[in-house]
């Protein structure tokens, strides 16, 4: 074979090589730009609708580990009375021994009315009111609350941050349709 014939032989394999190598990468990118579309304002809206439904059904379990469902890895909750809980460990760690020492106690209501969500990128911010009824209290609660939620590699959305407190003011949490 021929020198020249060799050199044209080398160049057309190295086109091919390089041709399948960039179709490859524009379908890996093709592939990451599909990735990042599919979470769009409407499918993180329904996601995080999902999650305050899953929010009212696991609180009116009054279990941990159902609770713990909610919970980014990285949470944090505030309440009054209490140093921040910071990790969905710790969290679920004060949750358990609040279940512990609860079993005289059955949570009856729980409503959340949110005002607002923001969403921006993989985190979404709400602000809103609650109302609560449990069997050991006479009368029904109600409160504020302010939540950081963070899109999950599935797509899924769970509480960063929660920072929620009771109020004894009716008109300080003014909802809809409160627990009766």
């Amino acid at each position: 074979m021929k020198r020249g014939a060799r050199f044209q032989i080398v160049c057309i394999i190295c086109v091919c090589g390089l041709a399948i190598i960039l179709s490859i990468g524009l379908f890996a990118a093709n592939d990451r730009g599909t990735e990042a579309k599919q979470h769009t304002p409407d499918k993180d809206r329904a996601a995080i609708e999902t999650l305050h439904r899953l929010d009212v059904q696991t609180t009116l379990t009054d279990k941990a580990d159902e609770l713990a469902k909610l919970w980014d890895a990285d949470a944090v909750r505030i309440q009054p009375g209490s140093p921040a809980e910071v990790t969905k460990a710790v969290i679920y760690a004060n949750d358990k021994r609040w279940e512990a020492g609860n079993k005289n106690s059955k949570t009856l209501c729980y409503k959340t009315e949110i005002q607002d969500i923001q969403i921006a990128g993989e985190w979404a911010f709400e602000w809103g009111y609650f109302s609560y009824r449990n069997s050991a209290e006479p009368k029904a609660g109600r409160g504020k609350v302010l939540r950081v939620m963070k899109r999950q590699a599935d797509g899924s959305w769970k509480f960063a941050r929660v920072m929620g407190f009771p109020e004894t003011n009716e008109s300080a949490a003014p909802l809809s349709h409160p627990c009766q």
